[in-house]
C-alpha cells in the first residue's frame, strides 16, 4: 500500500520553526509519500506544490537523487521548485533506491534502480491533482537517473520529458576510458569520480533520513546494514582488466537509445573531466528522432543539446539556459505552441585561446561541414616538416620530437633503428614512454569539434598498458594549451568485450579522443604528445614501453595517423 504523510508549515509551526521565506501560507503544501517498487522496497518522495494550481492540474518536476541527505530537511525546497512552483509546477525529489529515506539497496544505477524510478515517475503521473506528465532533471548523478527511466522506453508511462546534465549514459564510460581506469585529473583533482562506487558503498548507500519518526525508518536503518551488492561493485569499478561484461551493459542506457520516446534536452560542459562530455555528446548521436508521417514510433519527437565551457554540472546558471529550460518544460509538460521543438538542435560554447567564443546553433552534431584532416606521424630525422621550429623544451618521458605531417610516410620507418641510427642508446630509448609531434603552423584560424582519432601502431613491452595521447594548440613562443585528451587499455584495442594481450608484437590501437569545441588559431600549430602512461588522470598500466610506429610497418602500412575533426579542413603553411 502507498502511504502519504503530510508535512510542511503545519508541522514547522509545531515545532517553533520560522517557515521558508518563499512559502505561501494558505495556497502551498509539502508532502511527503512513499512508493512501493522492487523487492518490495519503498521510495521516499517530497512534493511541494502550490494548491491553487490543482483544480487545472499541476505537471511535475521530478528529480531522483542519491543526495538529498545534503540537502535536509526539506529537500523539495530548492532554487527550482521556487521558479516553478508559483508557475503552477509540481516540484518533486525522490531519495535513490537505498539511500536517505528510502529502503533497499543502492544498485550503482543497475536494473532495480531503474525500475524505481519508474515506479516513482507512475506514482506521480496518477496523483489526483497532477495532469499526468512528469518532467526528470537533475546535474550528474541526478541527471543519470533521467536518462535511465527514459532508457525504459514505453514502461515509464508519466514520462514526459527528461533535463539530464553533466550526466551519465553509460557507467563504463565514467569509471573507464577504454579499459584505463580514470583516477583524478590536474584540472579538479578532487572532481574525477574515483570515489565511484566506493564512496556510495559507505557513504551514500548507508545514509538515512534526518528524521527519526519518519515512516520506514526502521526499515532504513535495517537495510543499511545488508551488504547490498558492495564487494561486486568494487570488483567491477575498480578493476585493471575490466571487461565490458553484463554488469555494464545493465547499466548502459546509450545502448536502448531506440528506446527513449520522450523529448530530451542534455546539457554538458566541454570541461567536464568528472562525468566526461562525451556522455552527453554520445547519447546525443545515438537518439533516433521519430518521424512523423509513419504511424509507428521510432524514437524521441525532438532532441536538444546545449553545450558550454563550464566544468561538471557548470554553465547552466545563466539567463540563456533558463530561458531555453523554461521553454523546454512549458512546451513539454504544459502543452505550450513556443517552438522549442524547432531550435538548435545543438548550441555550442567554443573556445580561442583559452577565451570563450559566442554560443553557435549547429544543426546537428557531428557539426554539419566537418572534414577530417590527416596527419602522418613522423620521425624528424628527414628535416622537412619543421624548418625554422621553435621546440619547447624535452620534458622527462617526451622523447624525440616528430612531424604531424600531412604527406604520408616513405618507406619503412621502425621507431627503434631510427633513433638509433640517430645515436639514441637502446637504455634512453627504453627510458622514452612518450612521443612529442608538431605540425607545420595553420594557415588560418581551424575550429574542431568532436573527437579526434589516433589510429597508431605500437608495440608494448608487456601486457596492461595504456596509450594516452594528448592534443594540443602550440602558440608561436612554445607555450600550449590542452585540446582533448584520450585513452586507451591497449588489450582493449579489438574491443571491450575481453583482453587480447599480445605483448611484443606490432598491432594497431585507435584511440578516440574526449570530444572539445575548440578554434585554434592561425600561426598556431597543432601538438601531440603519445604517451603510454598518463599518471595524472589514470590509474598507471604495467611499467615498460609502447614504441609507436612513425611510418610503414612491415610495408604492410603507411604507420601511425592523427585525425582531426575540423570544420571546412585545415591548411598548413610551408614554414
Amino acid at each position: 500500500m502507498r502511504r502519504t504523510i503530510l508535512a510542511g508549515l503545519a508541522m514547522a509551526t509545531a515545532l517553533g520553526l520560522a517557515a521558508p521565506a518563499s512559502a505561501a501560507p494558505t495556497d502551498e503544501v509539502y508532502e511527503v509519500h512513499y512508493v512501493d517498487t522492487v523487492d518490495g522496497a519503498k521510495v521516499r518522495v517530497e512534493v511541494w506544490r502550490d494548491t491553487s494550481f490543482d483544480a487545472g492540474r499541476q505537471p511535475v518536476i521530478l528529480t531522483y537523487s542519491p543526495y538529498n541527505s545534503l540537502s535536509e530537511p526539506e529537500s523539495a525546497r530548492d532554487s527550482l521548485g521556487d521558479t516553478y512552483v508559483p508557475k503552477g509546477y509540481a516540484r518533486a525529489v525522490a531519495d535513490v533506491l537505498g539511500t536517505r529515506g528510502s529502503t533497499g539497496c543502492w544498485d550503482y544505477g543497475g536494473r532495480k534502480e531503474q525500475q524505481s524510478g519508474v515506479d516513482v515517475v507512475e506514482y506521480l503521473a496518477g496523483l489526483g491533482w497532477s495532469n499526468g506528465k512528469v518532467a526528470m532533471i537533475g546535474g550528474s548523478y541526478n541527471g543519470t537517473t533521467a536518462t535511465m527511466v527514459a532508457a525504459r522506453g514505453e514502461s515509464a508511462r508519466g514520462l514526459a520529458a527528461i533535463v539530464p546534465i553533466s550526466a551519465i549514459s553509460r557507467w563504463y564510460g565514467y569509471a573507464y576510458g577504454n579499459g584505463v581506469r580514470y583516477f583524478l585529473n590536474s584540472k579538479v583533482p578532487s572532481d574525477e569520480g574515483f570515489d565511484t562506487p566506493l564512496a556510495f558503498d559507505v557513504g551514500f548507500g548507508k545514509t538515512v533520513a534526518a528524521d527519526p519518526m519518519g515512516g520506514h525508518f526502521a526499515d532504513t536503518m535495517r537495510d543499511r546494514a545488508a551488504e547490498c551488492g558492495a564487494v561486486e561493485h568494487t570488483e567491477e569499478g575498480y578493476s585493471r582488466n575490466p571487461d565490458y561484461d553484463g554488469f555494464w551493459l545493465d547499466r548502459d542506457y546509450r545502448k536502448d537509445a531506440a528506446r527513449f520516446r520522450v523529448p530530451v534536452l542534455l546539457a554538458h560542459g566541454w570541461q567536464d573531466y568528472n562525468v566526461k562530455q562525451e556522455e552527453a555528446a554520445e547519447l546525443y548521436r545515438a537518439l533516433p528522432v521519430d518521424d512523423p508521417a509513419t504511424a509507428t514510433a521510432e524514437g524521441v519527437p525532438f532532441k536538444l543539446m546545449y553545450l558550454t565551457q563550464g566544468a561538471h554540472a557548470g554553465g547552466t546558471s545563466g539567463a540563456q539556459w533558463a530561458a531555453l529550460l523554461e521553454r523546454f518544460l512549458a512546451h513539454t509538460l504544459k502543452g505550450v505552441d513556443n517552438g522549442i521543438e524547432r531550435a538548435g538542435p545543438v548550441i555550442t560554447e567554443g573556445v580561442r585561446g583559452g577565451v570563450s567564443t559566442a554560443f553557435r546553433t549547429e544543426a546537428d552534431y557531428p557539426v554539419p561541414g566537418t572534414r577530417p584532416t590527416t596527419l602522418w606521424l613522423r620521425p624528424s630525422f628527414d628535416g622537412d616538416e619543421l624548418p625554422g621550429l621553435i621546440l619547447p623544451p624535452q620534458l622527462p618521458g617526451q622523447g624525440e620530437t616528430g612531424a604531424l605531417s600531412a604527406k604520408p610516410n616513405k618507406g619503412d620507418a621502425d621507431p627503434t633503428s631510427a633513433y638509433l641510427e640517430a645515436g639514441v642508446s637502446t637504455e634512453e630509448l627504453a627510458a622514452r614512454t612518450g612521443l612529442y609531434h608538431l605540425s607545420l603552423p595553420l594557415a588560418s584560424d581551424t575550429r574542431l569539434v568532436g573527437s579526434a582519432v589516433l589510429d597508431a601502431w605500437v608495440k608494448p613491452s608487456s601486457a596492461t598498458m595504456h596509450l594516452t595521447p594528448v592534443l594540443v594548440d602550440v602558440a608561436p613562443d612554445g607555450s600550449r594549451r590542452t585540446i582533448q585528451r584520450g585513452f586507451l587499455h591497449v588489450d582493449y584495442r579489438n574491443g571491450l568485450d575481453r583482453a587480447e594481450p599480445v605483448p611484443g608484437e606490432w598491432q594497431q590501437a585507435r584511440v578516440t579522443l574526449l570530444p572539445q569545441d575548440v578554434t585554434v588559431p592561425a600561426g598556431h600549430r597543432i601538438g601531440l604528445f603519445v604517451q603510454s602512461s598518463n599518471t595524472v588522470w589514470a590509474v598507471p598500466g604495467n611499467p615498460g614501453t609502447v614504441e609507436v610506429a612513425n611510418g610503414k610497418i612491415l610495408r604492410l602500412t603507411a604507420g601511425s595517423r592523427l585525425v582531426l575533426p575540423t570544420i571546412g579542413g585545415a591548411t598548413f603553411t610551408k614554414g
